[in-house]
């Protein structure tokens, strides 16, 4: 029996995109993928996920059109975030968001910036300041756990 519902074939868009990123491991893995962390050792290291927990949700993650593998015929090639996967950006903001609701001084704080003016974001996908979106390419995360210094976001252009 199935742990959880299947609700990929639901008429409702937040059942169809829970159904892909509802599962915490995939929240982890994403944000490590906009981290930088790219390759296999790099994402378990990270994330303390076991290898076969990692291996199935990367899987998944590619099933569901959010990754590809950096090259297929590489064993220890590392995997690109795709058009589906940079999207879930906003998503992730409000994550941290919400995070400060319930932690507004907890040490592990995620500080999310516009890269084009440095203005520190008060929304999950638009930059106040300079009224432009805040996508993979605009972006900027201090985490605290990371030394808070400002990085760009990984988007694999960059890579």
């Amino acid at each position: 029996m199935p742990l959880r519902s299947d609700w990929s074939s639901a008429t409702c868009p937040i059942a169809r995109s829970a159904d892909v990123l509802a599962d915490p491991w995939v929240l982890l893995l994403l944000r490590e993928l906009f981290s930088g962390r790219t390759r296999f050792d790099e994402l378990r290291a990270a994330t303390g996920a076991a290898d076969s927990v990692l291996s199935r949700r990367l899987t998944a993650m590619h099933d569901a059109g959010l990754l590809t593998r950096e090259d297929p015929s590489e064993a220890r090639s590392g995997y690109r975030l795709t058009d589906a996967g940079l999207a879930t950006l906003p998503i992730l903001h409000a994550y941290a968001r919400f995070s400060r609701t319930t932690d507004p001084d907890g040490p592990w704080g995620l500080e999310v910036s516009c890269a084009r003016c440095g203005d520190t974001a008060v929304s999950v996908d638009w930059c106040a300041h300079c009224d432009a979106p805040l996508d993979a390419h605009s972006t900027r995360w201090a985490r605290r756990s990371m030394g808070g210094e400002p990085f760009a976001l990984h988007t694999g252009a960059n890579a």
